[in-house]
């Protein structure tokens, strides 16, 4: 009886980068034939990289289950606060810059505080469409070739590209003005951000952070800053493009947060070096 012969996790990990790309770009461009179909519908690319992931754990022989390990409250408090503090920091810039100003729409009480938690709780659900291939899949995967912070940048440029197709064909669709430039600062801050998310994954290798940080981040930056996708917005009224935490201001942000994330996961990553020699030698 002839053995399957299992895919490199190098090779895995390549290959499962190409089809999500090509699928997600392809399926994106299908969706934006009609303009109007595609606004209502791009949401369902968010699925692609799970369902990828699944199928290429499968293919390399491996279980679903186990994908993280236990959660901790560090954890979940850095997901849940976290993207807090960032939609807090580009709110203040923008007002003090004269970008953005407080002017809600609807009145800002105890029944929209409850509509946006529900919200994030719903959401939980959409954004692991993402983050079980990116942050349960080929994160641990990169890692465990590379170390953290070059799987990192690795997951940060693909991640980057992955959104690049759906921001320029909405901004497009929705009238933004610059799209083309648009979708690259927004590409810069999923690249700068996505440093973050690394430490939240690290700091249990539990999915559930995760998860919270993409939601939260999601639902409060389009709340409270608007919406680039649809460009619709927010509590704060002003250029989209640039008090969004997707926007100028949300790249100079995340940007230069990023540069303390790169010192964690090398740090981290020279620790874990240090215990494997030392373990080593032990042996």
């Amino acid at each position: 009886m002839m053995m399957r012969k299992e895919m490199s996790p190098n090779k895995a990990a390549l290959s499962y980068i190409f089809t999500v790309l090509v699928a997600s770009w392809l399926i994106t461009i299908i969706l934006f034939i009609k303009p109007e179909v595609g606004i209502k519908t791009f949401s369902i690319i968010m699925f692609i990289p799970a369902v990828a992931a699944i199928i290429f754990i499968k293919l390399q022989g491996g279980k679903l289950r186990g994908r993280g390990k236990r959660m901790n409250a560090k954890a979940l408090g850095f997901g849940i606060l976290f993207p807090l503090l960032l939609v807090a920091m580009c709110a203040v810039i923008s007002i003090l810059s004269g970008a953005g100003s407080w002017r809600p729409v609807q009145p800002v009480d105890l029944k929209a505080v409850i509509t946006v938690v529900v919200t994030i709780v719903v959401n939980l659900v959409v954004v692991l469409g993402e983050e079980y291939g990116w942050r349960g899949y080929l994160l641990p995967e990169l890692t465990r070739i590379y170390g953290k912070l070059k799987a990192t940048s690795s997951v940060s440029i693909v991640w980057a590209l992955y959104h690049m197709p759906a921001v320029y064909l909405l901004a497009k669709a929705t009238d933004m003005s610059h799209p083309l430039l648009t979708c690259a600062v927004q590409a810069g801050v999923v690249f700068a951000v996505s440093f973050a998310f690394s430490y939240a994954y690290n700091l249990s290798g539990s999915l559930i952070p995760v998860l919270f940080f993409h939601s939260v981040w999601n639902v409060v930056n389009t709340t409270a800053l608007g919406d680039i996708y649809t460009n619709k917005q927010g509590l704060l009224q002003g250029n989209l493009f640039i008090m969004n935490g997707e926007g100028v201001i949300g790249l100079i942000v995340s940007g230069v947060l990023m540069l303390w994330f790169i010192w964690k996961l090398h740090i981290q990553g020279e620790a874990k070096a240090i215990e494997a020699g030392t373990l080593q030698r032990v042996v």
